[in-house]
């Protein structure tokens, strides 16, 4: 019988999706490598998918409570959803506010509320709020590619405070990876003569300086998934 290991699923949009990128030292990656043999670390990200395509999607990516199938437990789920979500209306990746917190929560519901059919007492849930941008290199970029998906950085920090405010409210860890980046920003652009920019390879997805920030992620699973 073949050993069934335990599972990290990494939910969330391109940024999730492209964490396993090798070449940017992707830090979905890095996490894999951190638990090889432990646990097995599962991509779900979906380049493009806004809260309210997350929503019914995840009900194709979770396993159902009564499933007679025997399959791995999800030790840890994590859901990392806004940088779509706060593009500029009328893009329709662009989500209200009020309805992209209450996505979360109906995401968390889902796998947290005992009468869902897809409930997980033992998962763990860790939200992760939406990291700046770069507003030029993003307009630059979206320019050579033909598309018009317009992001304000001021817009982007409200849904960062509103992921991190419902995981406060429900009790649930957050990563807050806006702070994350702007702190360290700061500190880098002091330090090394580096600017936010440089965190980015199109203003919106990480370089390889924005993934080795992002490292602190996986510092992060490893307290809450420690054993």
């Amino acid at each position: 019988m073949s050993y069934l290991y335990n599972q990290i699923v990494l939910f969330g949009d391109s940024i999730t999706q492209f964490s396993h990128n090798t070449d940017n030292k992707g830090w979905g990656a890095a996490l894999q490598n951190l638990y090889v043999r432990k646990l097995d670390v599962l991509n779900r990200g979906f380049s493009g998918y806004n809260t309210e395509n997350a929503k019914k999607l995840l009900l194709h990516i979770l396993p159902k409570k009564n499933n007679s199938i025997k399959s791995p437990k999800i030790y840890l789920f994590t859901i990392f959803f806004g940088a779509n979500d706060a593009a500029i209306s009328p893009s329709n990746q662009y989500v209200p506010l009020v309805k992209y917190k209450e996505n979360l929560r109906q995401m968390i519901k889902i796998i947290k509320d005992s009468d869902s059919p897809y409930y997980s007492p033992d998962t763990r849930i860790l939200l992760i709020a939406p990291p700046p941008l770069f507003e030029k290199d993003w307009e630059k970029f979206q320019e050579r590619e033909g598309k018009i998906l317009p992001r304000k950085l001021e817009t982007t920090a409200k849904y960062a405070q509103t992921c991190v405010d419902l995981a406060n409210e429900l009790n649930i860890p957050v990563l807050n990876a806006w702070k994350l980046f702007m702190d360290k920003s700061t500190k880098t652009l002091t330090e090394n003569n580096h600017s936010l920019s440089d965190f980015f390879v199109d203003g919106l997805h990480l370089s390889n300086l924005g993934n080795e920030v992002s490292k602190v992620f996986s510092k992060s699973f490893y307290v809450r998934v420690s054993y």
